[in-house]
């Protein structure tokens, strides 16, 4: 009698759970407002997208020579493409983009020169200078103390010339060391040589100086 009692209850129990596993899987995991499975939302990879790059042979171009250029690679993904590019110039009183997709230099000033390919653009700055022709060291004094600062005097043509190419370098950071603007100041006693380089034209000056206790 017993068993038979315990039958029908394991039926009815197996047919209840049945049921509310039933309304779990329609009701997506949800028994009323409560969650019995979390259901996490799986976002799709993002897409990686072809990256156009524009470069330049050079960041500069005079506007004393009207017969010097500037050529330019474009490159999508890092292989170069050349059919489909269009090239265009923010200001064409600075700079101008010949037949051949060569940059020239109209007047002094920076524009910004956009490639575009197949719906993707690409930019880069080039900036039209007056080179140095020429430069000097003018400074008179040629010995510095120890913890004591020169300014180094430079005169350069023309007088309007871009010095923004200009590094300054030392020979011996121990004995002196030169900041951007070319102040020199001694560290050590020694002898140093100060170097001032031009990037546009290549060239440089030097100076020696000696430091003292």
């Amino acid at each position: 009698m017993k068993s038979k009692k315990a039958l029908i209850i394991s039926i009815i129990v197996f047919i209840v759970v049945g049921i509310l596993a039933l309304l779990i899987v329609l009701n997506k995991g949800h028994v009323g407002s409560y969650a019995l499975v979390k259901v996490e939302k799986v976002e799709a990879p993002e897409e990686i997208k072809p990256k156009l790059e524009l470069k330049l042979e050079n960041e500069y171009l005079s506007s004393k020579n009207k017969k010097e250029t500037v050529g330019m690679t474009v490159t999508i993904d890092g292989e170069t493409v050349t059919d489909g590019v269009t090239f265009t110039s923010s200001d064409e009183d600075i700079v101008k983009i010949n037949k051949d997709n060569e940059l020239v230099a109209v007047s002094d000033g920076k524009a910004t020169i956009t490639a575009n390919y197949d719906g993707m653009d690409a930019t880069a700055e080039i900036r039209v200078i007056t080179p140095i022709k020429s430069m000097t060291f003018t400074t008179t004094n040629s010995t510095i103390r120890v913890g004591k600062d020169l300014q180094m005097k430079l005169k350069v043509t023309p007088s309007d010339a871009y010095i923004d190419t200009l590094t300054y370098t030392s020979s011996d950071e121990e004995i002196a060391t030169v900041d951007p603007s070319g102040i020199v100041t001694g560290v050590a006693p020694g002898k140093v040589t100060i170097t001032v380089y031009d990037s546009f034209t290549e060239t440089e000056k030097k100076v020696n100086l000696t430091i003292r206790k």
